[in-house]
């Protein structure tokens, strides 16, 4: 019996003790996530580019310490208001991001990536470095994490194909004061470890491509999404506001009219001119 009492006692200190300390992880997370809320605060208060991209630095820093803790994988950063954040559909892979606004209207992103592969509760943490304005031939090129395709990923759809899983992001780029971007991008983990974005999915009728970029005016609104009902992603059809600007994108937008990508035959097949009347997720 007085056994008995002591593996008690001992058990419910461990719980006792266990408790104190996650309660400890939440209240330094907590504390953490107010500082960075802080720093996004202040760069909004910047009256120079360098300074934001200071600011921006401590904040990636400061985030990529804080993301190795396994605790904050399934943190909500509920002050983080600037901060991204959006988790795929099997909860293997997080993704953060946010943008800075240069003064010449401009953008700079930043990200990180966490993935806690099978078997695993400690996450892998990747910092995403953004090298869009450096890419030649964006569609077709295969990246890494060091010269990724930067955007604010909003959305993420899981496709397996061939044994792998791949997660296709779908992300906005409010590019420059003359233009906006929507990306459908592809993230893969070779040998289960390292992040690669693209890969040759994408079939329009004009090849096969590895991304897929939709640029049109700065001054509307593009809709880019999954639409579970159709197993599609959805989006407007861009066309130039006059014939004779044809190719100059500052002049596009949606003309009314719908078409999507449907995963078959192991490709993303574009589907032009689709009916979506009556489904409302894809509107």
């Amino acid at each position: 019996m007085v056994l008995m009492r002591k593996l008690y006692a001992f058990a419910s200190l461990f719980v006792i003790f266990g408790c104190l300390c996650l309660a400890q992880d939440q209240a330094s997370s907590e504390i953490q996530g107010t500082s960075l809320q802080r720093l996004f605060s202040e760069i909004a208060q910047c009256s120079s580019d360098s300074c934001k991209e200071d600011l921006s630095e401590v904040i990636a820093t400061k985030l990529d310490s804080l993301l190795r803790d396994p605790a904050t994988f399934n943190d909500p950063f509920e002050s983080l208001n600037y901060l991204g954040k959006i988790y795929s559909p099997d909860k293997k892979v997080r993704f953060y991001t946010w943008n800075l606004s240069y003064r010449d209207g401009s953008n700079r992103y930043y990200g990180f990536i966490q993935y806690r592969p099978d078997g695993t509760d400690v996450p892998l943490v990747y910092r995403l470095s953004d090298n869009s304005d450096n890419t030649e031939d964006p569609e077709n090129v295969i990246l890494n994490h060091d010269n990724w395709y930067g955007a604010l990923v909003y959305e993420i759809v899981e496709q397996e194909h061939e044994g792998n899983m791949y997660y296709i992001t779908l992300a906005y780029d409010p590019h420059n004061i003359f233009i906006s971007r929507k990306i459908i991008d592809v993230l893969r983990f070779q040998d289960d470890i390292e992040p690669v974005f693209g890969y040759p999915f994408f079939s329009t009728g004009n090849g096969v491509h590895s991304r897929v970029l939709f640029e049109y005016s700065a001054k509307v609104q593009m809709t880019l999404r999954w639409a579970a009902s159709l197993n599609m992603i959805v989006f407007d059809h861009l066309s130039p506001e006059r014939p004779s600007y044809a190719g100059n994108y500052q002049f596009y937008g949606p003309d009314f009219s719908y078409d999507g990508f449907k995963f078959e035959n192991g490709f993303w097949n574009l589907t032009e001119d689709i009916d979506i009347r009556n489904i409302p997720e894809a509107l």
